[in-house]
């Protein structure tokens, strides 16, 4: 299995990308919302176990947390 803090950084972009585009806002905005959301804070926990879920299912916890 890969490292789990390459996983998570991988993660990270993606996310902070996706929500970026989608939302029409910069890439600065969207990870400074990410980084500040539960949802983060449960991902860089490795023994929650989140970092291992596919990046599409944490995207969808991370709307789901912005009220999407």
């Amino acid at each position: 299995m890969k490292n789990p803090r390459s996983v998570i950084d991988m993660d990270i972009v993606q996310i902070s990308g996706r929500y970026a585009k989608e939302k029409g806002i910069s890439t600065d905005k969207a990870l400074e919302l990410f980084f500040g959301s539960k949802t983060y804070k449960t991902l860089i926990n490795v023994e929650t176990g989140l970092c291992y879920e596919m990046t599409d299912y944490i995207y969808d916890i991370f709307l789901e947390e912005m009220g999407a």
